[in-house]
């Protein structure tokens, strides 16, 4: 059992350390850095989401979900199309 939640903390400290790294990096407002902001809010969303549904928490679930959605719009946006999406 101590080793299921230790695995669920992993994924809990991953989740805050990467939204962090992404908010930091977005708010550096630069197109050559705050498009990896992005990446590492991708990550925050899918670890939170993992935690999310161990815990069966279905509101960060959902919240986490979406902000997966949007985060791969955001890498679409910078990294492929390299140009506005709407």
């Amino acid at each position: 059992m101590k080793s299921i939640l230790t695995h669920l903390a992993t994924f809990g400290w991953l989740g805050a350390f990467t939204g962090i790294i992404g908010g930091i990096l977005l708010a550096f407002n630069s197109p050559d850095y705050s498009k990896f902001g992005f990446i590492f809010f991708l990550v925050s969303a899918t670890s939170w989401l993992i935690q999310g549904v161990q815990n069966k928490d279905h509101p960060l679930v959902i919240l986490n979900a979406v902000f997966i959605v949007v985060d791969m719009l955001g890498i679409y946006h910078w990294f492929i199309a390299k140009s506005p999406v709407f």
